[in-house]
């Protein structure tokens, strides 16, 4: 019986992980009385179904060629992050190249495979953990089966706060997908934001007494980075400053020589989540660290096509702050303005940086200071940044200015890790590149009002012609 039940759920697992799973109900041929019974009776057999998907699912996140086509500017996550933060303002590149349809805006458009790439990847994620999450009960108690079922949450509901964040337009939101609701067209904003809400919380719950082997794998303490993130988005300050707080518990603060080590290396006592990148996985030219490092064998390096830091930002760095040493452009015999905060110190398997604990201290003072705590905010921002600048002082700063002040801090030391867009966002200020004494080239030199609609990513023209649920009339403004 059990190994009928098996090959059943096994065709089931198979099924879900086919392009049609996100336009079917879940389930169909593994009843969930059945896969009950198995997580019940034999929880090794229905972790097997499972682990091995759920690395796939790791492994996709750094992937070369996510959306098919072997282009240059698509290999996960990372890629995703730093096309976002030649979004914002804090971030340009020299020549316009890979990554150009993102600075100059037009691959936020429909046509765009820019925005096809985007929303493909992050389904994609929802699809593979759709197949696990169905196929392990909510009342598992099995801690291995629990440990699989909670890091797979937690990919879902990254998912689902990553694309609400660039496709939700205020009210609509999109296609909504999960072992409870099923909303092929535009399921409203609120909805997915609660629904990546649910899938944070349980994953926390359901890694209570995950111990993981290494920082490549999601635990308990990543998920609190993520509700951070996700508490802070939605304005409740109060559990993003308690989810910051434990996400950070036992991560060191980098030592200035850490500060200025290329950022390359997961064994960095600041990283908190990350992929270990090697030989046999390493993607070569189509890598982060081919477009972002300025003085390796990249594009970047080789061609030229530099990533910098926006002048007026730059502008506002101490001058005895250590971050400062992350722009030396002149030094390293590179222009004003570009980056040397990432170096490979190896050939293209330098390591990428999904999560660290600077980020953690910058949410817990901004929703500190978002909460009329001026006092802690100021505390909370005096204990990282003086581990930068031995000249920073406890600023007596309050209320707006010193919210500027914090902001202006996570701008600087989050760059080029993929938050500024996001931010940018959601605190509603518009982009702001053509001003006096400007270093953003012609091709993306050009200001956008807070709120406008080059602000939001259209919906994917495959997506309307595919989906019947969704028609032109439904597309956000371009």
């Amino acid at each position: 019986m059990k190994k009928i039940l098996l090959t059943t759920i096994l065709a089931a697992l198979t099924f879900s992980c086919s392009q049609d799973f996100l336009d079917k109900a879940p389930n169909e041929t593994a009843s969930q009385a059945q896969i009950q019974d198995l997580a019940e009776s034999s929880p090794e057999a229905l972790l097997a179904l499972n682990v091995g998907q759920l690395g796939a699912t790791n492994t996709f996140l750094y992937e070369f060629s996510t959306n098919g086509g072997n282009i240059h500017d698509d290999f996960g996550l990372m890629s995703i992050g730093l096309g976002l933060d030649l979004m914002s303002t804090d971030m340009n590149m020299s020549v316009n190249h890979w990554f150009g349809r993102y600075y100059n805006y037009t691959g936020r458009q429909e046509i765009s495979r820019i925005t096809d790439m985007v929303w493909n990847f992050y389904y994609r994620i929802i699809t593979d953990t759709n197949a696990i999450i169905t196929q392990i009960p909510q009342t598992a108690t099995d801690p291995d089966l629990l440990s699989v079922l909670g890091r797979a949450e937690a990919l879902r509901g990254m998912a689902y706060m990553n694309l609400i964040r660039l496709y939700g337009d205020g009210t609509r939101g999109i296609p909504l997908h999960s072992q409870d609701v099923s909303i092929p067209g535009r399921a409203p904003q609120a909805d997915v934001y609660q629904q990546a809400l649910e899938d944070l919380t349980r994953a926390y719950t359901h890694l209570a007494n995950y111990s993981r082997p290494n920082k490549t794998e999601i635990d308990q303490n990543i998920v609190a980075g993520l509700l951070a993130r996700l508490h802070l988005d939605m304005g409740d300050y109060g559990n993003a400053i308690t989810m910051a707080t434990q996400a950070r518990n036992g991560v060191a603060l980098m030592s200035n020589a850490e500060q200025l080590d290329g950022f390359d290396d997961i064994s960095n006592p600041e990283w908190m989540w990350g992929a270990d990148v090697t030989t046999a996985t390493s993607t070569i030219y189509a890598s982060f660290f081919s477009h972002i490092g300025n003085l390796n064998p990249g594009y970047a390096g080789l061609l030229n096509v530099y990533k910098n830091i926006d002048k007026n930002l730059y502008d506002q760095i101490s001058a005895t702050d250590n971050r400062l040493n992350w722009f030396d452009g002149p030094g390293n015999g590179l222009p004003m303005y570009a980056n040397t905060k990432f170096i490979d110190a190896t050939f293209f398997e330098g390591d990428y940086v999904y999560m660290r604990g600077a980020e953690m201290y910058l949410i817990e003072a901004e929703a500190r200071a978002l909460s009329g705590d001026d006092g802690g905010a100021a505390q909370t921002l005096f204990n990282l940044i003086s581990t930068r600048d031995a000249s920073y002082t406890l600023s007596t700063n309050t209320g707006a200015t010193l919210l500027d002040e914090i902001r202006t801090h996570k701008r600087v030391e989050m760059w080029g890790e993929g938050l500024a867009f996001y931010d940018m966002k959601r605190w509603n200020v518009g982009l702001n590149r053509d001003y006096a004494g400007t270093n953003h080239p012609a091709f993306g030199r050009f200001n956008f009002a807070a709120g406008a609609n080059e602000l939001t990513f259209q919906i994917p023209e495959d997506e309307i012609n595919a989906n019947t649920d969704i028609s032109q009339s439904d597309q956000n403004p371009l």
